[in-house]
């Protein structure tokens, strides 16, 4: 739809014109918009009524339509223009080129001559509207592809991923507004169900920025020039709207303000500080701000359990496996002020175990080892539930890859308590412990052990361990008591005590002998006396 004026000195041209154009049948592509009988006239209502087209005479007072047109063609050049004259004048001519008008038409014309002149007005008015909707999508095109690319530079920043010198070059207008921004706040949002990014309305401006790891996390980068708590409540009042709209149960983190767009990777590990501090026990929204003065939490416990639940992996029991991580995380449950981070940090040393089992059995190692992938998931788990489902999938899956190497499959449960032994002398060997590890009765297990060895329990673990305490004190400079505390004795003196009564020697002397006869082997092989 387009809007036209007429101006013209003669109302009854004017009626007569009007009258010619509506029964030119452009029914409602133009739509009539005013009149005026002089120039300056035109001009005001050309200000109100922004036609499209201006249907003008050129002999008129006070503003004639050369003025007219040079004011036209000064001030609203896009305007379409129909000159109407009575004398077929060249100067008029001249100035209606000039001002570059569509149509010339001359008193009296038909209404197939202003119909002419019309349907040129309105393909021209067509033609610059395609190519200028054609334009802005374009415009708008590249700035979708700038903006999802500096949402993913800004990402990568955030998440230290970003591994220039210098700070990303945004090209998107809204991203080019964050990076002049003097003041920073993050907030993380975790949801280990169905996430939806919060699009409301806040007190300051704010991006939301996909997470390039994690699909149940969002951030949102709250940005002002001015310094003051406004970033902070508006990053808490948002935190609590997608608290209160996102299901299950959702845990948000909100760092301290930053006074650089560097800042933000710092800013996300505060944010995940802050989640890290959320109480196993809070089954409900969590919103946690970074430095938010939160009670000490309690001292995380070792299982004291958690050797069985290895022992089944090891052992290549699925079904075991699967029945002691739930035991583990019952365990955790029971604590409820155990944070989040402390869940972590034990599992993080289970893992490590189950990849020396790995590494026993396999010699499987390097960068896609099992704790580094379960880190990479680990950084994206913000409540225990998840890191449960993740470890019930893992561990057991690893227990029926270890099937097939069982080490405790031989038909003498004697020898697998021995290969136990071997391979876990760095940990607490107690007869109750072995006995229910193997599903017997301890006083039986006693019996059946030295009836079958020749030697009581506990002084078989004695000598294993003496003998690997033998073979560091040989091959490595490690300290005795790092030595001691690595084959499972906290007691050092209790070791010095054991070690002299196997070997005749302390550890010192042993180490001392041994390294003499290392260099007299030397010597006997060739090398210098005194080497």
């Amino acid at each position: 739809m387009y809007k036209y004026i007429v101006v013209d000195d003669e109302i009854l041209i004017r009626r007569g014109m009007l009258k010619k154009i509506r029964t030119a049948d452009f029914g409602e592509r133009l739509v009539f918009a005013g009149e005026a009988n002089n120039g300056e006239d035109a001009l005001a209502l050309i200000q109100s009524a922004d036609p499209d087209i201006v249907i003008t005479d050129m002999r008129m007072p006070e503003m004639d339509g050369k003025l007219l047109l040079q004011t036209l063609q000064q001030h609203y050049p896009h305007k379409k223009i129909i000159v109407v004259s009575g004398y077929s004048d060249y100067e008029y001519m001249k100035e209606a080129i000039s001002a570059k008008a569509v149509g010339y038409l001359l008193k009296p014309f038909s209404r197939e001559e202003i119909r002419e002149a019309l349907s040129k007005a309105i393909a021209t008015l067509d033609a610059e509207r395609s190519a200028l909707e054609q334009l802005e999508h374009r415009e708008n095109e590249k700035q979708v592809i700038s903006y999802d690319a500096d949402l993913q530079s800004l990402g990568h920043l955030i998440l230290g991923l970003h591994r220039k010198e210098k700070l990303p070059t945004f090209r998107s207008t809204r991203l080019m507004e964050v990076a002049e921004a003097k003041r920073y706040v993050l907030l993380a949002a975790y949801s280990s169900d169905e996430f939806a990014p919060y699009s409301g309305q806040a007190d300051v401006p704010y991006v939301y920025v996909p997470h390039v790891q994690q699909d149940h996390m969002a951030l949102y980068v709250f940005y002002s020039a001015e310094a003051g708590e406004a970033l902070l409540r508006a990053a808490a009042a948002v935190a609590a709207a997608i608290a209160a709209e996102l299901p299950g149960r959702p845990r948000l983190g909100i760092s301290g303000e930053k006074d650089s767009l560097g800042g933000l990777f710092e800013a996300y590990e505060e944010t995940v500080e802050a989640l890290n501090g959320i109480r196993v026990g809070e089954n409900g929204p969590v919103v946690s701000a970074f430095g938010g003065g939160e009670k000490p939490a309690a001292a995380a416990e070792a299982w004291e359990r958690m050797d069985e639940l290895l022992f089944f992996i090891e052992s290549g029991n699925a079904a075991k496996t699967t029945e002691w991580t739930v035991k583990l995380f019952e365990h955790y449950a029971e604590m409820p002020d155990l944070t989040l981070g402390e869940v972590k940090g034990e599992c993080r040393l289970l893992v490590q175990e189950v990849r020396g089992l790995l590494h026993r059995n396999f010699h499987i190692d390097g960068n896609q080892s099992p704790s580094s992938s379960f880190e990479a998931a680990l950084s994206g788990f913000f409540d225990a539930e998840a890191i449960q489902a993740y470890l019930s999938n893992v561990l057991p899956s690893i227990a029926e890859m270890m099937n097939g190497h069982n080490l405790y499959s031989s038909e003498q449960v004697v020898d697998n308590i021995k290969a136990y032994i071997h391979n876990n002398s760095n940990k607490v060997l107690t007869l109750d412990k072995i006995s229910s590890l193997f599903f017997l009765n301890p006083s039986y297990c006693s019996f059946l052990f030295k009836e079958k060895t020749g030697i009581n329990f506990i002084d078989y673990v004695n000598q294993v361990r003496i003998d690997k305490a033998k073979a560091l004190l040989g091959g490595t400079d490690d300290k005795v008591y790092k030595i001691a505390k690595s084959l499972g004795y906290d007691n050092t003196k209790y070791f010095f005590r054991v070690f002299k009564k196997l070997t005749g020697f302390t550890p010192e002397e042993y180490r001392t002998n041994a390294a003499k006869a290392s260099a007299e082997g030397t010597r006997r092989d060739g090398a210098p006396a005194d080497a």
